[in-house]
C-alpha cells in the first residue's frame, strides 16, 4: 500500500511538473494512455474500493496516518484518542486492507 501511494505521489507530482513546462498545444492523451499510469489509476481504484471496507475509525486512523503522514502519536493526539487504541484500530484496518487488495488481485 505505501509502494502504491507512494508511485501516486510520485506521478501525481511529475504530471503537475509538466503541465507547468508544457506548452499550452501539448497533445496531453498520449500521456494519459500511458501503462504506468493506467496502473496507477488501477491502483487508486483498488485502494477506494478496499478503504470502503473499514469502519469509520478505521479509516480515520488511516488516512491520518498514512495520507496526512503523521505518527501514531499524531494520530492519537488529534484524534483524542488513546495510543493504544489507534494502533489497534491501524493495525486491524492494515489487514482489512490486506485481505481486501488481495481479493481484489485475485479478481485480475
Amino acid at each position: 500500500m505505501n509502494q502504491a501511494r507512494s508511485r501516486a505521489i510520485d506521478r501525481v507530482r511529475f504530471e503537475q511538473r509538466k503541465k507547468r513546462t508544457a506548452p499550452d498545444g501539448a497533445d496531453e492523451s498520449a500521456a494519459s494512455e500511458s501503462p504506468d499510469l493506467l496502473e496507477i489509476k488501477q491502483q487508486a481504484v483498488a485502494l477506494q474500493v478496499a478503504l470502503s471496507v473499514l469502519t469509520p475509525q478505521e479509516k480515520q486512523a488511516i488516512e491520518a496516518a498514512y495520507f496526512s503522514e503523521l505518527t501514531y502519536a499524531e494520530v492519537a493526539q488529534r484524534l483524542n484518542q488513546p495510543l493504544g487504541t489507534i494502533k489497534t484500530r491501524i493495525r486491524s484496518a492494515l489487514q482489512k486492507l490486506r485481505q481486501a487488495l488481495a481479493a481484489t488481485e485475485e479478481a485480475r
